[in-house]
């Protein structure tokens, strides 16, 4: 009976320090970057730590691994899991971490529905007419605008690049863009609000020669380029 006490009180004693225990890093390393780790319970000596890593074509430690705060390597984009044990006086203190090195250009893509396109300029065409496009191009896209004027009036359009009437009484206050992923099935959207004092201020004129489904560099002429609004 002496005998199965002993192991038992050891499983014990792990198991209540387990969660008294925490690894913080300063920052979750990129892949070709190393960053400083450090748990925050204090072992029986300064090499009494053993680090690993369950992964390390994610992240590696380098360097002394006995150590309270050790260097965390980042290889690769993926998922790892960083353990610490610990011997302390009180027993051995297990503290894990999970590490999840995304690409950046992915996550970007993923919460933004895949579509590549975050913002929309205004030109003006005409001392009547407006119009506004997107600031990137492509095809797999499905385009709603919707415009509401001064007066609460609305008005739509599907056109990649749409124009739309206003004048100063009756101007533009806001723009919304429904952008919907015509593969992925998703859509974002984008809106902008305006005052009196936006639409007031000058405004160059844009030669509209022929309509083009790509952007406003294309309807002016190579010498007049410097007359598109931003």
């Amino acid at each position: 009976m002496k005998n199965l006490f002993i192991p038992i009180a050891g499983f014990l004693a792990i198991t209540n320090l387990y969660g008294q225990c925490a690894i913080t890093p300063s920052k979750i390393p990129t892949p070709n970057e190393i960053t400083t780790i450090t748990v925050n319970a204090d072992a029986q000596c300064d090499e009494c730590y053993s680090w690993k890593s369950s992964n390390e074509q994610v992240v590696k430690i380098e360097g002394n691994n006995k150590l309270k705060s050790v260097n965390l390597a980042g290889k690769s984009f993926g998922k790892s899991t960083i353990s610490v044990s610990i011997l302390t006086d009180k027993g051995v203190v297990l503290c894990e971490k999970n590490i999840d090195i995304v690409d950046p250009k992915q996550n970007l893509l993923e919460n933004s529905c895949g579509i590549n396109i975050d913002d929309f300029k205004d030109v003006k065409v005409s001392e009547s007419i407006i119009s506004f496009f997107p600031n990137a191009n492509s095809g797999d896209y499905v385009y709603k605008w919707t415009v509401t004027y001064a007066n609460g009036e609305a008005s739509e359009s599907t056109e990649k690049i749409p124009q739309f009437t206003y004048s100063e009484s009756n101007y533009i206050n806001s723009v919304k863009l429904k952008i919907s992923n015509k593969v992925l099935l998703c859509s974002i959207t984008l809106s902008k609000k305006f005052d009196a004092n936006y639409w007031k201020a000058s405004k160059n004129i844009v030669e509209q020669k022929v309509y083009s489904p790509i952007s406003y560099s294309d309807y002016v002429k190579p010498t007049d380029k410097s007359k598109i609004s931003h």
